[in-house]
């Protein structure tokens, strides 16, 4: 005769384990999942504005669903060459390059080499150079309308892999 217990104890005892290996395994996937983020792909190339490379100009990719992160670069004033780095976003590494997708190309004076220093600007808050006048703004090399991803006209489009976007705006 069987004892129906013993052998009810048995597989309950069996399923412990299983079950154990089960959760960890469903616990390093949520896991694995939190802890990443966007996939970037390399984005680069040259940046020309009427033919001619800006000084002190950075560009900035905003996606055009307004989701995910803003790549961002700072355009080489004797070259006209850029690379793009992305916020992660709240919790996420930056990461180089851009995720794929449609963007709009912004572009914001004060970038590259040519800007001033922090402590050059904080001289002229406090009286240092300017008797504490704010700094001046460079001057944009570029039309207006390229200073904000709602008036841009200019859109890109990143794909998987590494992409070469060279602008002439």
């Amino acid at each position: 005769m069987v004892n129906r217990s013993a052998f009810s104890m048995l597989k309950f005892s069996m399923l412990k384990p299983l079950h154990a290996l089960l959760l960890g395994a469903v616990a390093l996937v949520v896991a694995g999942c939190g802890a990443g983020g966007p996939s970037f792909n390399p984005v680069g190339g040259k940046l020309t504005v009427d033919g001619k490379v800006p000084a002190n100009v950075q560009v900035s990719f905003y996606p055009v669903d307004g989701k995910g992160p803003i790549a961002s670069g700072t355009v080489d004033a004797g070259t006209g060459r850029y690379d793009l780095t992305s916020s992660g976003g709240v919790g996420k590494p930056a990461g180089k390059g851009a995720v794929a997708g449609k963007y709009k190309v912004v572009l914001n004076a004060g970038g590259g080499a040519g800007a001033a220093s922090s402590e050059a600007m904080m001289a002229q808050y406090s009286g240092g150079n300017n008797q504490g006048k704010a700094p001046a703004v460079p001057k944009a090399s570029f039309k207006k309308e390229y200073g904000s991803a709602s008036t841009s006209p200019k859109e890109v489009e990143v794909k998987s892999g590494a992409n070469a976007i060279d602008l002439d705006l």
